[in-house]
């Protein structure tokens, strides 16, 4: 059996509904030389079914028992054969030529080792909003990385030596895995994104939730400072662990108008129907 170019590592739990689009988004990308390994966290709907219908010998299954995202996502990648590991999500939908737009950037720049791209945003209505780009180069995104995730995770192709020589994903923290990767890759590579937009995430109304948001602020908080005693962010970075604090503390209403204008598309450059 031949080493495919990339693996799509895919972690879902209950996701019936989305994730058969998911599936048909990557297995039908310009770039054909992929596995997909479609990991199932403990589903109780009808995800197992819908994965038995897929008849294409680049995907696999793999069934675990109900561990969170992060040990899904670990348990893919232990799997997989790839040098490259790509993210996405179960509703989500790739474009076709995502991955080989990406591959193509990754063998031109050795260098790199984490690259997302840009994307869209669709809700619950059907409404596609366009977001502005990400910050693009290493530099750019060196600015943000200290104050938020300037990366889309499921947007993300990464090289596996990369995340080996950090152990990939800390499955204890029940949220911003990915930002806590990006902190501890930090020191180890370079990142880029590609600015067009080559991903259409679903933004359910349950990312605006205050608990949700309590959840994120907190657990970001611990990131950071990890980070800070690990050397992986200068010391003046210790200032940004003020702003998730500071949300925090802001009345629920304040915040609960913030959480709306981002799910109304907040900072975003266009609108249109899908």
């Amino acid at each position: 059996m031949s080493t495919p170019r990339v693996s799509v590592v895919l972690p879902v739990r209950d996701g019936a509904a989305h994730v058969a689009a998911a599936v048909e988004s990557i297995l039908g990308q310009t770039l054909a030389d992929l596995e997909l390994l479609v990991v199932d966290d403990g589903s109780t709907d009808a995800t197992p079914a819908v994965l038995a219908g897929v008849r294409d010998a680049r995907c696999r299954v793999l069934t675990v028992a109900a561990a969170g995202t992060a040990a899904a996502l670990n348990h893919g990648i232990a799997h997989a054969r790839g040098p490259l590991i790509a993210r996405m999500d179960a509703d989500d939908v790739a474009l076709p030529e995502r991955l080989a737009r990406q591959l193509a950037v990754l063998e031109r720049h050795a260098d790199v080792g984490v690259l997302g791209t840009g994307w869209r945003e669709q809700g619950p209505g059907g409404d596609v909003v366009e977001v502005a780009p990400p910050p693009a180069d290493d530099a750019a995104i060196r600015r943000v990385l200290p104050r938020r995730n300037p990366m889309a995770h499921p947007t993300v192709v990464m090289r596996r030596a990369a995340g080996d020589a950090v152990g990939w994903y800390d499955a204890r923290l029940p949220v911003v895995q990915d930002y806590d990767l990006w902190l501890r890759l930090a020191s180890r590579t370079r990142f880029a994104n590609l600015p067009e937009p080559l991903l259409i995430r679903t933004f359910s109304t349950a990312m605006t939730s205050l608990a949700r948001d309590d959840l994120r602020l907190a657990t970001e908080v611990r990131v950071k400072w990890a980070a800070l005693r690990r050397g992986d962010l200068p010391a003046t970075a210790a200032v940004h662990l003020l702003r998730p604090v500071l949300v925090r503390l802001l009345p629920h209403a304040v915040r609960r108008a913030r959480r709306r204008r981002r799910a109304g598309g907040l900072g975003l450059t266009a609108r249109h129907r899908a």
